[in-house]
This record gives structure tokens, sequence and C-alpha cells, in this order.
């Protein structure tokens, strides 16, 4: 099944691309022109416009702006977010800010330990909140999205290091099909790295099938549809977290070939429980609320579960798109920003958690 990806143009950023990687198809752009927000819309231009600024030379990003510590998953998420407003590897007026972000990441994995799972030295905010290996799966993910755009002279490197990354996130894999058991909140890393590992299936790394299935599974597995309740153990008792979660693995799974194996009955019958089970609670105020107060985890959660409602598309994505646009406008700061409450307090990572969420737009009908 192929899906159409639209543009739309946006502020100082000239485009927004949907990338669809997470989801095991490749994106392709058709022109349409984004209209005008009204109301109560954030903004794009000012938090964008903060982003750049806050990068450091070497093309890294840390919780603050300009930040002396800085990090792999947080470059790496910060790098995503520039990718889907359309500053890519060879496009848009940043994309050397997206090359110089690619550089760093692929100069920090093949500097890792070839025996290690982590790419970025210990104790790190991510780290502690997500897990001590979430560094190489959001870099998985930025690597995948970027390399299809890089020009070809810069491609060799960035293959080399999301394989690399791939081969890490793969041994981390532990029976249960889940990545992560420590941090606060190890469910939405095990999110990341599932997410990763499509994203560089698509970008032609080597995967295996059986280990995206496995995965997937784990994470529609905190949701039970007998009892329409949520199994948050490993989301920090936070039920949005394992919402996010199990909603974006089941529309994997949704778009999955029959013939994958993702795409068997049972898998298509769980992720259909999972996509009509979560998706009326992802428009409960509680829910949306996780922890009571606006985090990283908020934000990411968000973001993954923006991508799943696009895969539906439609009146059911057009709605919770519209409400959470105004949520983000109602948090956003008076420099543009958005900043955790909680936990993922990094003004850089829920930024650039955001306008993710802000870019993705609708690329296709309910996978069938």
């Amino acid at each position: 099944m192929k899906l159409a990806f639209p543009v739309w143009k946006v502020g100082l950023s000239g485009i927004v691309l949907l990338s669809a990687a997470a989801f095991g198809v490749s994106p392709r752009p058709a022109s349409r022109a984004l209209q005008q927000d009204h109301g109560d819309a954030p903004d794009l231009d000012r938090p964008l416009q903060w982003l750049v600024a806050a990068q450091n030379q070497d093309g890294s990003w840390g919780a603050e702006s300009r930040s002396q510590s800085p990090d792999v998953a947080t470059t790496a998420i910060a790098g995503i977010a520039l990718l889907r407003m359309g500053h890519t590897g060879s496009q848009g007026e940043l994309q050397a800010r997206t090359r110089r972000a690619v550089d760093y990441v692929v100069s920090a994995v093949q500097r890792a330990p070839a025996d290690q799972i982590a790419v970025q030295e210990p104790g790190t905010l991510p780290q502690r909140k997500l897990g001590r290996n979430v560094d190489t799966y959001l870099a998985a993910q930025f690597l995948a999205e970027a390399l299809p755009t890089l020009p070809r002279d810069r491609r060799g490197p960035a293959e080399a290091a999301l394989a690399d990354c791939v081969r890490r996130i793969e041994r981390a894999q532990g029976p249960d099909g889940g990545f992560s058991k420590d941090g606060w909140a190890p469910l939405l890393s095990s999110a990341f790295a599932a997410s990763g590992l499509h994203a560089a299936a698509v970008a032609g790394a080597k995967v295996d099938q059986k280990k995206l299935a496995r995965a997937d599974a784990n994470l529609m597995g905190k949701y039970d549809e007998r009892t329409n309740s949520f199994d948050s153990r490993e989301s920090a008792g936070v039920d949005l977290y394992s919402a996010a979660a199990s909603v974006i693995a089941a529309a994997r799974v949704q778009a999955a070939a029959p013939a994958s194996p993702e795409g068997t009955r049972e898998m298509k019958l769980k992720a259909d429980a999972v996509s009509k089970g979560v998706g009326g609670q992802l428009s409960n105020e509680r829910l949306m609320r996780g922890f009571g107060t606006y985090g990283g985890e908020e934000h990411v959660s968000y973001m993954m579960t923006a991508e799943a409602k696009a895969a539906v598309g439609g009146p059911e994505f057009a709605e919770w798109n519209k409400e959470m646009r105004i949520r983000l406008a109602q948090i956003q700061r008076e420099d543009g920003t958005w900043r955790g409450d909680h936990c993922i307090t990094s003004t850089t990572f829920c930024t650039a958690a955001s306008l993710i969420t802000l870019a993705i737009r609708p690329h296709g009908g309910r996978a069938s």
C-alpha cells in the first residue's frame, strides 16, 4: 500500500514534509497549500527560530540554548523536527543545520564502544527519564529519516551509522519484545526503539522483521481490550504513555503487508482492538493530561499519537488535531517554546517534540 504525503508551506521554514518512516512506507510528497491558521493555533515561526539559535556550532543540542552538555537524544529529536519542518539534508534554508546535526550523531555512533548498546555517555536527562539507551533509539530514527535526503556524497557515513544503531537496538530487545526497563517511563523508550527500527527498514537498512513484529506486539499488549485498561507498570503509572505507545504500534500493524510477520491475522485483530479501544480515550481530558502537568513525556506522547491518528486520517485526525493545536497553543511560552513542568523539563526536547506534532498531517485512510 502506497500513501501520499502532502507538503505544506509554513512560516520561515518553507515547507512541512511528513515522513511516514515509522510506519514502514516511504513518503511521497505532493504539493498542497496549508490553510492559514486562526484563533487558537500555536505559532510555528518563533519555536523554530529558537531551536535554530539554540543549536551548537558542532550541530548538537542540549537541554537549553547553546548548552555545553549536549546529548544525542536531544540532538536527534531536534534534527527530526528540522526534517519535518522541511529542512532536509539537501533542501530548505536550514539544510546546513540539519547536515551538521547528522554529522554530530554519526560521530557519536562511530565513537561508541561496539560492545555497548548506548551511543551516549551516561547521566543525561533523557536517559534518567526514558532509559540508558534512548539516544541510540532516537539516533536511528533521525538518521533513517535524514539519509534519503542527504547529498549522495554524504550518505555513506550516515548509512553505516544507521546500520550500527540497528544492530545495537536489536541486541537490546528483551524476551517480551521490549527494549528498556530502566528510567522513569521506559515504555516510551521502547516505543522510540520500535519506531527507529521501522524507520531504518524504510531507509534500506537490514532489519529483522520478526523483531519488528515482537516490538509492536509488546507495545500493543499494554492495552487490555477485555477490561478497557492499560498496563502502566513501565509508563510510570501514566495511562497516556501506554496509550500513545500502543496506538502507534497498532497503526503500523494495520498498514503491514499480510505476508509479513506483523501482518498475521492475530496481529491485525489486536491492532484493530487497540485502535478502536484506545482511539476514543485519546479525547479524554484526564488521560490527555498524563502525569497532571506537561513534561517532555507528555509532549512525545502527543507526537506518537499524532503519527497514529495521521494514519487513520479523515474526521478522526482532523478533530484530534484541532484539539491538540489548541492545547499546545495554550501552553506555548512567550518566546514560542515549550518547556516541561516535570521530568524532561528540557526546552529543546519539548519544543522539538511539539514542532513534530504540529507538522504531522494525514497520510491516508485507515489501513485495511
